[in-house]
C-alpha cells in the first residue's frame, strides 16, 4: 500500500510538470485527502492542486497528507481525524483567489479555534432559561472533560514530557546496543582539523565536563518555524488571542490583584514585583498565561508567566500564536535522539532542555568542547529548525548559569580556571532554591551578588537560613554544586492534577470526576507498572474573601491549599482502591463542592507491579472451569494432608506435612481472590 500511495504521488507530480498544467507554487508543501462529497468536488480540487503545486492524495496518509478535506463528516470519522487538520473546502477555493495560502484554522470543519480567539476545543452546551439563551461552557463536570484537558494543558505537556524523557533514556541505556554513530563523526571532523593545523594543539582537560542544553524560547520557535513572517518580531504562546470584548459578570481582576499582593506580601514578606501588574487589570483585559516569548518581546519587559492583557499594555504590537502540542513532541523527540547519537550519559529535565556529561566524548574524540557545541548546536537546529543554547562547566550548576550566559542561540564553557572570578557577579538569585522569600531576605543583609554572599562564614548562613540551605548557599555562591547527574530515573511518585475548570454544583458532580481522575491516575501507574502504598489528595478551595467568578475564565483564583495523605497496608494500582480512599479523604476534609478550585491525587511509596500484572495475566489466561478444577485439587489435597497429620507422631515429617496444609491454605485463598478479581 505504501508502495501504491508513492506511485501515485509520483504519478501526479509527472502529469502537473509533463502537461504544463502547473501554474504557481502557493499549495508547496501542502498534501490534500478529500473525504466524502464536497464543492468543488474532489475532481476540481484535485485539478487545483495540481495547478497550483499542492498534492492530492488518493489515499490518507497519517505520515504524508496535512489538511484533510471535508464538508461533513460523521462522528466515528471525526473521531479517527481527531489529530488532523480536517478543512473545509472553501479553504482552497479562497486561497487560490487571494495568491497565498490563507490560516486554515478560519477553515476548520469542526472545532472552536478561530484565527481571532484560539482557545480550549471544549465544546457547549446550549440551554433555554426564562426565554433567554445563553452558552454554558464545558467543565469538569462533563464526562469528556479530563481527556480535552490533559490534550489541551501546556504545564501537563511540560510535566509528562519531563517523566516521558526520562522514561525514554532509560529505555535507550537499557537496551544495551551503546551504538553512537555521532562520536564517528566527531572524530572525522577533529582528524580533518589536526590534519590542516601546523600548530601545536593544546589538549583540553575533558574529566567532569558537564553539558546543559536549553531550548531558546522552545515554544516559540517551534511554533515560527512555518510562520516566517513573524520572524524578529514580538512573539507569544498563549491560548488567547487578545483582550475580550466584553466584561463577564462578577469578575473582578483589581480586587484579584490586591488579594494576590496581600497574600504574596505575607508569605514573603515583601511587595509583590510590580512586572506583573504595573497597572491595574481592566475588566476586559486577558488574564491567559503567556507560556513562552520571543526575546524581541522580552526587550518590552514581558516575560514568561505574565498575563496577556498586562503583556499587550507592554507591547500593543505583540503577535500571538496558539500551541501545537504535537509539534512540541516531535521536536523534542528528535532533540533527544540527536544527542543520544553521542552518549546516553543524560539526565532529561524536560522536553526542551537536559544536561550530559561530556566527558567520554571527548576522551573519545579528542574533540574541544568548542567543536563539539559548535557541531551539535548545528545539527540541532538544522534537524529541529530551532535554536538551542549550550554552557559548559564541571558540575550541573556551573553548567546551567554558562548557558544563562550563552542565551541566546550560543554556547559557552566556564572554564575551572574562570570560575571564581565568573561567580562573583552572578546574581543570587540565578541560583537554584533560591526563591523570593530567600532574595528579599539576602537583599536585606545587602547581599546581592554571589560575590557579597561569599563574604559571609558558613555558621552565619546556617544560622540565618538553617544548616541545609545555608551550607547550599555556602557552596553554590562558589560554584560547587556536589549533586552528580542522575542517568537512571527511579520514578517516587504517580499523580495527575487539574486546576482549570473545576466547577462543581453538587457532591454527585464532584464524586463522578474524582472517579475520573482516579482512573486517569490508574492507568498512569499502569504505564509505569507502578503500584503505591501512600494516597495523596491535594484540593484548592475558594478563599472567603474571594469573588464567586474569578478574573481568568475558568481559572482558579486565589485559593486556599488542603493536603491530606492515608497510607494502606499493601500497595494498590486498581482505579477503584484508590477512589475509595481518595472519596474518604475529602468526605473527612467536609468541604463544599461549589468551592472547589482544583484537585489532584498522588500515589507515592512505589513499588514494581510487574508481579501483580504477571499473576492477573496467569489466571486471565484460564477460563473459570479450570480455575475451579484448580481450587477443588488444591483443597482435596490439603484434606489428605490434614488426615495423615492426624494419625501421626509429632515428627519433621509432621512438621513438613503442617507447612505444605498451610501453604495449601494460603493457594486456595490466592486462587479465589484472582477468580473474584477476574470474574
Amino acid at each position: 500500500m505504501n508502495a501504491k500511495k508513492s506511485k501515485l504521488e509520483q504519478q501526479f507530480v509527472s502529469v502537473a510538470s509533463d502537461d504544463g498544467i502547473q501554474i504557481s507554487n502557493i499549495f508547496k508543501d501542502i498534501a490534500i485527502f478529500v473525504n466524502g462529497l464536497t464543492e468543488p468536488s474532489a475532481d476540481e480540487l484535485r485539478f487545483l492542486m495540481m495547478k497550483h503545486g499542492g498534492l492530492y492524495h488518493h489515499y490518507y496518509s497519517t505520515e504524508r497528507t496535512t489538511h484533510v478535506i471535508a464538508s461533513n463528516l460523521p462522528y466515528s470519522k471525526m473521531k479517527l481525524l481527531k489529530s488532523m487538520k480536517v478543512v473545509k473546502p472553501q479553504w482552497i477555493v479562497d486561497s487560490i483567489e487571494a495568491n497565498k495560502v490563507l490560516d486554515y484554522r478560519d477553515y476548520l470543519l469542526y472545532t472552536s479555534e478561530s484565527r481571532t480567539q484560539p482557545k480550549l476545543p471544549f465544546k457547549t452546551n446550549f440551554t433555554t432559561e426564562s426565554n433567554s439563551n445563553r452558552w454554558i461552557a464545558r467543565n469538569a463536570s462533563d464526562s469528556n472533560f479530563l481527556s480535552e484537558f490533559y490534550n489541551n494543558s501546556r504545564l501537563h505537556l511540560i510535566s509528562t514530557m519531563g517523566a516521558t524523557f526520562k522514561e525514554y533514556i532509560n529505555k535507550l541505556r537499557s537496551s544495551g546496543k551503546n551504538v553512537y554513530p555521532g562520536l564517528e563523526t566527531l572524530k572525522a571532523h577533529v582528524n580533518e582539523r589536526l590534519s590542516r593545523s601546523t600548530d601545536d594543539c593544546t589538549v583540553e582537560n575533558c574529566k567532569n565536563v558537564i553539558m546543559h542544553i536549553d531550548m531558546d524560547c522552545f515554544f516559540v520557535s517551534v511554533g515560527i518555524r512555518n510562520r516566517h513572517h513573524l520572524m524578529g518580531k514580538p512573539v507569544a504562546v498563549t491560548h488567547a488571542r487578545g483582550n475580550n470584548a466584553h466584561p463577564r459578570e462578577g469578575a473582578d481582576p483589581t480586587l484579584e490583584r490586591k488579594l494576590y499582593a496581600k497574600k504574596y506580601e505575607e508569605k514573603t514578606g515583601t511587595e509583590m514585583r510590580k512586572d506583573h501588574w504595573s497597572k491595574s487589570l481592566n475588566e476586559t483585559d486577558s488574564m491567559a498565561e503567556i507560556a513562552s516569548c520571543s526575546y524581541e518581546a522580552r526587550k518590552y519587559g514581558i516575560k514568561n508567566g505574565m498575563f496577556l492583557g498586562q503583556a499587550l499594555k507592554l507591547c500593543p504590537d505583540l503577535k500571538t500564536i496558539p500551541y501545537d502540542f504535537e509539534d512540541y513532541k516531535e521536536v523534542a523527540f528528535v532533540l533527544y535522539d540527536t544527542v543520544a547519537k553521542y552518549t546516553l550519559n543524560i539526565e532529561a529535565v524536560s522536553c526542551d532542555e537536559m544536561f550530559v556529561d561530556c566527558s567520554e566524548i571527548l576522551s573519545a574524540t579528542s574533540a574541544t568542547v568548542t567543536e563539539f557545541a559548535s557541531i551539535l548546536r548545528r545539527e540541532i537546529k538544522e534537524k529541529t529548525g530551532c535554536p538551542c543554547s549550550t554552557g559548559f562547566g564541571n558540575n550541573r550548576l556551573q553548567a546551567r548559569l554558562a548557558t544563562k550566559k550563552a542565551k541566546p542561540d550560543g554556547q559557552f564553557y566556564l572554564k575551572p580556571e574562570n570560575v571564581s572570578d565568573f561567580m562573583n557577579n552572578i546574581d543570587i538569585s540565578d541560583l537554584p532554591g533560591v526563591g523570593s522569600s530567600t532574595s528579599h531576605k539576602l537583599h536585606s543583609m545587602g547581599i546581592r551578588t554571589c560575590g557579597k554572599l561569599q563574604a559571609l562564614p558558613l555558621h552565619k548562613l546556617q544560622s540565618e537560613f538553617g544548616n541545609k540551605l545555608g551550607e547550599t548557599l555556602y557552596k553554590n555562591s562558589r560554584g560547587i554544586d556536589e549533586k552528580k547527574l542522575v542517568f537512571t530515573n527511579v520514578r517516587k511518585s504517580v499523580s495527575a492534577e487539574v486546576n482549570y475548570g473545576i466547577r462543581f454544583q453538587n457532591d454527585t458532580d464532584r464524586d463522578k470526576f474524582l472517579k475520573q481522575l482516579s482512573e486517569e491516575v490508574s492507568s498512569r501507574l499502569a504505564e509505569v507498572k507502578m503500584k503505591g502504598k501512600c494516597i495523596t489528595l491535594k484540593i484548592m478551595v475558594r478563599s472567603k474573601e474571594a469573588p464567586e467568578e474569578t478574573a481568568k475564565y475558568m481559572g482558579h483564583g486565589l485559593c486556599d491549599y488542603i493536603t491530606k495523605s492515608c497510607t494502606l497496608s499493601s500497595p494498590v494500582f486498581e482505579a477503584n482502591s484508590i477512589f475509595r480512599e481518595v472519596l474518604t479523604i475529602i468526605n473527612n476534609l467536609n468541604v463544599k463542592a461549589k468551592e472547589l478550585r482544583g484537585i489532584g491525587i498522588q500515589i507515592s511509596r512505589l513499588e514494581n507491579n510487574a508481579v501483580s500484572n504477571n499473576l492477573k495475566k496467569f489466571f486471565d489466561q484460564n477460563d473459570k472451569k479450570t480455575l475451579v478444577s484448580k481450587v477443588t485439587k488444591t483443597f482435596d489435597n490439603a484434606n489428605n494432608r490434614e488426615k495423615e497429620l492426624i494419625n501421626m507422631p509429632s515428627t519433621s515429617k509432621a512438621c513438613t506435612l503442617q507447612s505444605d496444609i498451610n501453604l495449601a491454605d494460603v493457594s486456595i485463598s490466592q486462587v479465589f481472590f484472582f477468580h473474584v478479581r477476574s470474574y
